[in-house]
């Protein structure tokens, strides 16, 4: 009877052995991907402001870090405290007075603004299809032609030289029906202008996006020199994380009012 109670106790001990193994491996797993899951199915944090939010709310109460320059500083100051101005906003395309000028193409961008790329994507509007383009591009100041396209097919081209940075220029569309060089045929656009951004002031908003640079800051400096629709995305980015700023607010609305108004004109402030 011994031997059968030694091997009773033996096969209880393995299976209690077994079984207590079998429920530690299982409360492993089920602690491991249980909490997984319920992270999963937890629904996320809010974001908190990030450290542009939080400088550009210093900022619309007038308070600046030593990380802002004075010279940025007093950028952003003129910006604020710019009083409203009223601009003039007469048709695109105005003061052309040829009927055929007014009537097929108007030139879109850049238009009355100052662009940072040296190589800029030049496009215009057309009423009707099938036409051949040649776009020339020259120096305001001294008027040479720094630029002319091959015959395109289609409303856009953007230059293959670089410009120079810190220069202004001239551009307008010549376009031919159906690819006719004669000059009765041909149509010519009005003769919009466009800036390239100085040297200085790519330093300036290459600098100032290195340092996780506010809305209000880049708007500012977008507006500083000229490059109204970049502006307008980050006052608008401003507005979202402050809307009930009226400061905000203003900036927004004056740089959506200068935008409209210059590139209805064609040319820079």
């Amino acid at each position: 009877m011994k031997p059968k109670r030694k091997r009773a106790r033996r096969l209880l001990f393995a299976f209690t052995t077994i079984v207590i193994i079998g429920a530690a491996i299982a409360m492993f797993y089920g602690s491991r991907y249980g909490s997984k899951s319920a992270h999963q199915g937890r629904p996320p944090r809010p974001l908190q402001h990030d450290a542009a939010s939080a400088v550009d709310g210093q900022m619309l109460q007038g308070k600046f870090g030593n990380t802002v320059s004075p010279e940025d500083r007093q950028i952003v100051m003129a910006e604020l405290h710019a009083p409203d101005q009223s601009y003039p906003t007469p048709i695109r395309g105005a003061g052309n007075d040829s009927p055929a000028g007014k009537q097929q193409i108007v030139p879109t961008e850049p238009l009355g603004t100052t662009v940072e790329d040296t190589q800029p994507t030049l496009t215009w509007d057309v009423r009707i299809d099938g036409w051949s383009y040649r776009v020339h591009v020259e120096d305001r100041d001294s008027h040479q032609a720094v630029a002319t396209s091959p015959i395109l097919d289609e409303a856009i081209w953007r230059l293959s030289t670089p410009l120079l940075r810190g220069h202004s220029y001239l551009w307008r569309v010549d376009a031919s029906p159906g690819g006719a060089r004669a000059t009765s045929t041909t149509t010519t656009s009005p003769t919009v202008q466009f800036s390239v951004l100085s040297d200085e002031g790519e330093r300036e908003i290459e600098n100032a996006k290195a340092g996780n640079a506010s809305h209000i800051l880049l708007g500012s400096l977008y507006t500083h020199y000229g490059m109204w629709r970049d502006a307008v995305l980050e006052y608008r980015k401003l507005v979202d994380d402050a809307p009930d700023s009226p400061d905000a607010i203003k900036l927004l609305r004056k740089a959506e009012i200068r935008s409209n108004a210059q590139m209805a004109t064609g040319t820079p402030r």
